[in-house]
């Protein structure tokens, strides 16, 4: 992109996210935002970004080359097609639409227009995910077999007449926010395939703010996800668990920051794990022969076999691996939220342009991943409403 002019971009949706995007973009190169859709004017609005209250005014007016829609999620399907029926390439924030019906007519709509869409499900650019799906995909830790979601979110941030809590635009809170887990348990996976779901929900007065899902995937994997907007904005927390063949991982964040590992492992992966998991910091290694089998008491009977010289044979999930090592270990970004956001956001736009620039280059995230994540919301949320 060096030496080519900008392209022009338009912001649907200029509330607190949409500034967040501008703020994440406006010092990307290739990319200058001109023009943004907002209920009411900011008065923050950059100087020489020409603000509209009709965003098909804006589409029609200004000569962009991408938009990107912030809007409530049952609107998206609506303005992505009419921006992509002009030659307008789209960034569209998850969900990718609020029913199938939509989210299939945006993929058609992209497939017959040859303009370019993806969906921000920006948390596959996370460098910690990243790592982690590689750790998966090699099998360093043995096979994922559990993801547990545990997502206290503020109730404070989200007043009562919020678009939010109205699921004719929002979708309810699997849909709206819980594709962000479903989709990284697929991207952890490399695709796993859904065999079941289920849902249940709480309602507070009229309005749900709890709501879980519990999903089966192919080859074992069991996912539970749990979100309650409940919490005051002070203690709000998420805490990821994922148990491999050999290690238990946890991730501190909805936006993971941190996290901890203890694992089994062959003496020569400890390297290879600490390039993949940024800032790691082994903080216990033991040889698995000075470990005792917990789960036998004292007077039990007949204890583990002998080890062999170095190392033994161990099995999990209806398997044997061979380890040398027990490691207990923390990792870290070693930067804050806004600012790992603000990459992850980088990143994908980055990679939305290249994208652009060539059709044959396959994003990390793609339109039928928003697909498959919408999916699964959506059988949750059924599941729960019938029960």
């Amino acid at each position: 992109m060096a030496g080519m002019p900008a392209y022009r971009l338009g912001i649907i949706g200029y509330g607190g996210f949409g500034q967040f995007l501008h703020h994440a973009w406006r010092e990307l190169p290739g990319v200058e935002v001109v023009a943004v859709f907002g209920r009411r004017r900011t008065p923050r609005l950059p100087p020489g970004v020409r603000y509209y209250n009709d965003w098909r005014a804006l589409l029609e007016r200004e000569a962009l080359d991408i938009v990107a829609i912030a809007t409530p999620p049952a609107t998206h399907a609506e303005i992505a097609c009419y921006a992509m029926e002009r030659g307008i390439h789209v960034l569209i924030e998850k969900p990718l639409a609020t029913t199938l019906e939509d989210a299939e007519e945006i993929i058609a709509t992209a497939e017959r227009t040859g303009v370019r869409a993806a969906v921000d499900l920006m948390m596959r650019y996370n460098p910690i995910l990243a790592g982690l799906r590689e750790i998966t995909h090699g099998g360093l830790l043995g096979r994922l077999f559990r993801v547990d979601v545990d997502n206290y979110a503020a109730e404070d941030s989200l007043p009562p007449e919020h678009w939010f809590w109205d699921w004719g635009l929002s979708g309810g809170i699997l849909v709206e926010h819980g594709v962000h887990f479903f989709d990284l348990v697929h991207f952890l996976t490399g695709n796993a395939g859904v065999e079941r779901v289920s849902g249940a929900l709480w309602r507070t007065g009229e309005r749900v703010d709890r709501m879980c899902a519990q999903v089966l995937h192919e080859g074992g994997l069991i996912a539970t996800h749990f979100h309650a907007f409940t919490r005051p904005g002070l203690t709000e927390e998420t805490r990821i668990t994922m148990a491999y063949d050999l290690a238990t991982v946890e991730l501190s964040g909805w936006i993971p920051l941190s996290g901890g590992i203890r694992a089994l492992i062959k003496r020569e992966d400890i390297a290879r794990l600490a390039s993949l998991l940024p800032g790691l910091r082994i903080e216990e290694e033991r040889a698995v022969e000075e470990l005792q089998d917990v789960s036998r008491p004292e007077g039990w009977g007949d204890e583990w076999p002998l080890p062999e010289a170095t190392g033994r044979r161990v099995r999990s999930g209806g398997r044997e691996y061979y380890v040398e090592a027990f490691v207990r270990g923390t990792f870290a970004l070693g930067r804050g939220k806004a600012e790992v956001y603000a990459d992850c956001l980088r990143a994908l736009m980055e990679d939305f342009l290249r994208h652009i620039e060539d059709p044959s280059h396959r994003m990390r995230v793609t339109l039928e991943d928003g697909l498959h994540s919408l999916r699964v919301a959506l059988l949750a949320t059924a599941d729960a409403l019938r029960g």
